[in-house]
């Protein structure tokens, strides 16, 4: 579990990363360079630094199911691991409305885990349509579009038309988003992140606590781990 957790605090950290770097890049990267790409005349972006923001909404955003994956196994809720899901999780039964919350959850002290399940609300799934965050639709589309079709983004957008069927500008086939507002809804993204791993690491405190509450530690011998050093990073 320590293990599991590391990593999802890399790929945070790494994630955060490329959203500055690509958001900041001075200058044409030289593996942009001589890459052939026709102008299709819509102010398209294509760069390194733009793939980097791509790449940075694509880590955050399988960071919530990671959580999940992780509470699955903490929390001993015996969820097959095909059937994890973030936005799922907390529901005993899915087949009728309202979601039933599981007992695990439902019946616990724990103020932070709870602070966690109202923050996977701001996330849009199908079946679960309600959602708090406005920008929740937007994150499922882009989401969708990264991992699985076309998404295009330009320098800026053509005004109202291109997105009329008629109009001489419109694309069909892709997802249409200016280069800042990627960058800025990303960088939304990240915030919703880092709350829900504070949130988890203050829920696993609050419940380590309570399970040492009452008992007998005198014939356990305590073991502390070293931080990994920063040399060992390459």
């Amino acid at each position: 579990m320590i293990g599991f957790f590391n990593q999802i605090k890399q790929e945070f950290a790494s994630g955060r990363w490329f959203l500055y770097d690509g958001t900041n890049s001075p200058s044409v990267h030289f593996s942009d360079r001589k890459v052939l790409l026709y102008n299709s005349l819509d102010y398209p972006c294509h760069s390194l630094a733009v793939e980097k923001v791509k790449i940075a909404f694509r880590i955050a955003y399988s960071i919530f199911d990671k959580v999940a994956f992780f509470l699955n196994e903490y929390m001993h809720l015996a969820i097959n691991p095909r059937d994890v899901y973030f936005k799922t999780l907390w529901y005993a039964n899915r087949r009728s409305k309202p979601f039933p919350v599981r007992s695990e959850f439902g019946n616990l002290d724990n103020w932070p885990f709870r602070g966690l399940f109202w923050l996977s609300k701001d996330l849009f799934d199908d079946e679960f349509a309600e959602v708090i965050e406005p920008d929740a639709r937007d994150f499922y589309a882009i989401r969708n579009r990264l991992e699985h079709s076309y998404l295009k983004v330009q320098v800026e957008m053509l005004g109202p038309l291109a997105s009329r069927e008629d109009d001489f500008w419109f694309d069909g086939l892709a997802y249409l988003i200016p280069r800042d507002e990627l960058a800025s809804k990303t960088l939304r993204l990240f915030k919703l992140v880092r709350a829900a791993l504070i949130y988890l690491m203050l829920g696993m405190h609050r419940e380590e606590s309570r399970h040492l509450q009452g008992k007998d530690n005198s014939k356990s011998m305590p073991m502390e781990l070293p931080l990994l050093d920063d040399s060992w990073k390459q």
